[in-house]
């Protein structure tokens, strides 16, 4: 057997063997992955029919490259869908059926595989050069930036080497060594989407990754940071306040009556209760504030660099914007559809402290604020 039909044959068994990761990924409910498994058919079915060109009709040799550059769009299509970015399917398709024109046009002149594969590379790149781009734009929003990168190193490098492809048809003087381009140009069609969808199974893995921490450090139903989450950042931003000698604070709120809340209301009740406290805290909260819910209608809040005085002005501000029961002149467009109050505990980081004393002394300061009536803040200092 030749070396081009066993790199053909190579690439086609790499495109199965992505064919099959990316299916198994399918039920995960990520977008893209079916664009990419789509593609992984296309760019398999034209290497097969790329292999076997002798006993296939003519019109193969118009149809194998279509594919193939279908193919790469699929997996630029894989890449937006991915992202949620809109796809510009009519300006695709434009640019896909004039390759398609030029690749039937071109066949039936003689001497012009220079200009034909000149076509399929000025196609390639273009779509290898958007992918770079949406790709790029995209991996700052992003924790795990490296699966980006490296989709993104690979379409460039797609890019560059369908360059010579170009040059060959514009400068073509028959002394550019065209027999040692061949082989690359081929092995770089047998991989280009292997290679590819190497790159967005890494994407994908990353996102599930994100999702799953996402559900472990997350609460369910409001989004806030969860218990054992909440306590690992207390650690962190005590051992952070210690060495930069900054101040730290926290709150603890409680929903007050939050049981006659769900006897009330039933549990749906309840829970728009929850939801509905996580929303307006992140309304009042800094970016740099760490809001929890640590028990059933209990929540947390870390102050990083805000010492008890700041504290406390923090902890009104935020009961005030909590306490929905309607009142006198109070604002009634902002009341919840069920009524609620809350009660917070301050406490501020001592030197000795560890975060169970801080948690303790917060505690107690809640504690005392439902005892002498609740719907009011209560510092430590008090």
């Amino acid at each position: 057997m030749s070396t081009t039909f066993n790199t053909l044959l190579a690439g086609a068994l790499f495109c199965v063997l992505m064919l099959l990761v990316l299916g198994s990924l399918i039920r995960s409910g990520i977008p893209g992955i079916k664009e990419w498994c789509l593609a992984n058919v296309l760019a398999g079915t034209a290497l097969l029919m790329h292999a076997f060109a002798d006993a296939l009709p003519p019109g193969a040799a118009i149809a194998a490259p279509a594919l193939h550059a279908v193919g790469v769009l699929m997996v630029f299509a894989g890449f937006r869908h991915f992202l949620g970015r809109r796809m510009h399917w009519f300006a695709a398709s434009a640019g896909a059926g004039l390759l398609v024109a030029a690749l039937a046009v071109l066949h039936d002149l003689p001497d012009v595989s220079a200009w034909r594969s000149a076509a399929l590379g000025l196609f390639e790149a273009s779509l290898s050069l958007a992918i770079v781009f949406t790709l790029l734009r995209a991996r700052k929003s992003v924790r795990w930036r490296f699966p980006y990168l490296f989709s993104a190193s690979a379409a460039s490098l797609v890019a560059l080497g369908n360059v010579p492809r170009i040059v060959q048809a514009l400068f073509d003087a028959g002394e550019m060594p065209r027999a040692a381009w061949d082989g690359f140009f081929l092995a770089m069609d047998a991989f280009i989407l292997p290679v590819l969808s190497f790159g967005a199974v890494m994407m994908v893995h990353a996102r599930m990754m994100a999702q799953a921490e996402q559900a472990a450090n997350r609460d369910s139903l409001t989004g806030a940071w969860s218990r054992g989450a909440f306590l690992e950042l207390v650690d962190r931003e005590l051992s952070r306040a210690r060495r930069t000698r900054h101040a730290l604070s926290l709150l603890l709120i409680d929903i007050d009556h939050f049981k006659h809340i769900n006897d009330s209301y039933g549990h749906a009740g309840g829970d728009q209760v929850l939801i509905d406290v996580a929303l307006r805290a992140e309304a009042v909260l800094r970016e740099i504030d760490y809001f929890a819910r640590i028990g059933g209608g209990e929540f947390a809040v870390l102050l990083p660099e805000t010492d008890r005085y700041a504290a406390q002005a923090a902890a009104e501000r935020l009961r005030l914007a909590l306490d929905t029961k309607p009142a006198g002149d109070r604002d009634m467009g902002t009341r919840s559809a069920v009524p609620y109050t809350v009660s917070i505990g301050v406490a501020s980081l001592r030197d000795a402290d560890s975060h169970s004393d801080l948690m303790r002394r917060a505690d107690a300061a809640l504690y005392t604020a439902k005892a002498i009536g609740r719907n009011r803040v209560v510092s430590e200092s008090d």
